[in-house]
């Protein structure tokens, strides 16, 4: 990650985050890519990924994630490119200092999956960690599928609901088991910190975890003063109503009292 540049980072998070496959970036467009949030801030994106195909399905990407891609985007606004929803969601590299940032969709190439896998030979040979030709059991880029695979099990993300987001098929599952987009988000946002590279974006989240949760414990003090308070309410009230009755026996054993002189 420090070694990548803005596209490599962005790259890499959605990648790792997701669990979409490398060969389904070249079909992305940004109109396909929509920010997820809670009480005005950013916590996730949304990816719609193979949009219109029968293969359709939805993936999550972090807030670490989120944040990166929408800043890959805005900086290609800013280099000149007339970046628009149906513009690809990942393009081809181009030096921001020689004006040849294309404005037109016809100049823009989009990231293909042999290029997505080249960028990241010469990543891994800048940064030494790969000197001679790609062993078999050397990193692919379909080891970030894996990654998002076994850290969103290990944290407690059901198995079934994984293998959704990575566009699986579940077998007889498909027609029977059938979750809302709510229902996947709430158990994708379980591996958010597991699915979080930068230790400041673990504890950004981590904060926003605690906000959330105390927002959550002033209401429920809140609820429980009402009914506490309501409940004295009612104590009072049926202090009241207890000392009618008393009243009431009182005066009824008087009656009865004197009921009892006039028949004599």
């Amino acid at each position: 990650m420090d070694a990548s540049d803005i596209r490599s980072k962005a790259l890499t998070l959605v990648l790792l985050s997701s669990g979409i496959r490398e060969g389904s970036i070249e079909l992305l467009q940004i109109g396909d890519y929509v920010p997820i949030k809670r009480d005005g801030k950013r916590v996730a994106g949304k990816i719609i990924v193979y949009s219109g195909e029968p293969e359709q399905y939805l993936a999550f990407i972090t807030f670490e994630a989120a944040t990166a891609l929408e800043k890959y985007i805005e900086y290609r606004k800013e280099h000149g490119e007339d970046a628009i929803n149906t513009s690809s969601l990942f393009r081809d590299a181009f030096d921001p200092t020689s004006n040849r940032a294309t404005t037109s969709e016809k100049g823009v190439k989009t990231m293909t999956a042999h290029a997505i896998r080249q960028h990241y030979n010469r990543l891994l040979r800048s940064i030494g960690l790969r000197k001679e030709r790609k062993k078999r059991h050397d990193f692919s880029v379909h080891g970030f599928r894996k990654y998002f695979k076994t850290r969103a099990e290990q944290s407690g993300m059901k198995p079934i609901n994984v293998e959704i987001l990575m566009g699986h098929s579940v077998g007889i599952s498909n027609s029977y088991y059938k979750p809302t987009e709510t229902e996947l988000l709430e158990d994708y946002l379980k591996s958010v910190d597991a699915l979080t590279v930068s230790q400041e974006n673990r504890l950004h989240h981590e904060v926003e975890k605690l906000r959330v949760e105390n927002a959550e414990i002033d209401i429920m003090k809140s609820n429980y003063l009402d009914m506490k308070l309501s409940i004295e309410g009612k104590d009072e009230h049926v202090a009241r109503l207890s000392d009618t009755v008393a009243v009431l026996s009182d005066q009824y054993n008087m009656l009865l009292i004197e009921i009892g002189k006039l028949k004599k």
